[in-house]
């Protein structure tokens, strides 16, 4: 779908006040939870979500591509958010994200397709949790579960992507940072499904 410059202007204002909003919903997580002196910093979650939602544009081809993956991308951003300030993965962010996904593949009749793609990657990550949990942590494994319903529906060649490319976007960022712990998987994850999300989206159209 040809998208006019004009909605591509629209969605990324409209991406930076929704980024700002992420951002204040990571900060009031962070407060509640007694985080003090950590908080996100201001203007990347809103450049973020302004980037995603200007390619979620152009890369879906229906309306309902079009507004879950704006939905998708501020739910990863507000997610990364808190992982890269405080290395947690909130179950109030996760755990419901996963539910809406389900809802939504239930009403799509396409449940089964949700429920084994989340498995197969939740059971994935379990794996590796058991193997070593100090270089991933619990909250990756259920961070798993809504990616891997949302990339389960999507198919299982971007499924298989966002898999593969999780890990590696981790190794490529320790490698540049020169870190060899402690570094936060999620946006990884995130990252990864959302670039499969899209070059999935546009191999379809």
């Amino acid at each position: 779908m040809l998208v006019p410059m004009w909605m591509l202007v629209v969605l990324a204002v409209a991406g930076v006040m929704a980024g700002s909003g992420a951002r204040l919903l990571a900060n009031l997580w962070l407060r509640r939870n007694l985080y003090a002196g950590f908080s996100v910093r201001r203007g990347v979650p809103e450049l973020c979500v302004a980037a995603g939602w200007v390619v979620v544009g152009v890369a879906n081809s229906s309306v309902v591509q079009l507004v879950s993956g704006l939905v998708v991308v501020w739910w990863c951003v507000a997610v990364s958010a808190v992982d890269v300030a405080v290395r947690r993965l909130p179950n109030s962010f996760t755990l419901p994200g996963y539910l809406v996904v389900l809802a939504g593949a239930a009403v799509a009749g396409t449940m089964w397709a949700a429920v084994v793609g989340s498995a197969m990657l939740a059971g994935l990550h379990l794996l590796m949790h058991v193997v070593s949990s100090s270089s991933l942590g619990a909250g990756d494994v259920k961070l798993a579960l809504p990616l891997g319903a949302i990339t389960g529906l999507a198919g299982a060649q971007v499924w298989l992507y966002a898999a593969l490319l999780a890990p590696l976007f981790t190794v490529v960022v320790a490698v540049v940072m020169a870190r060899r712990s402690h570094l936060p998987h999620g946006p990884s994850m995130c990252g990864a499904a959302l670039l499969a999300l899209v070059f999935g989206a546009i191999a379809e159209g």
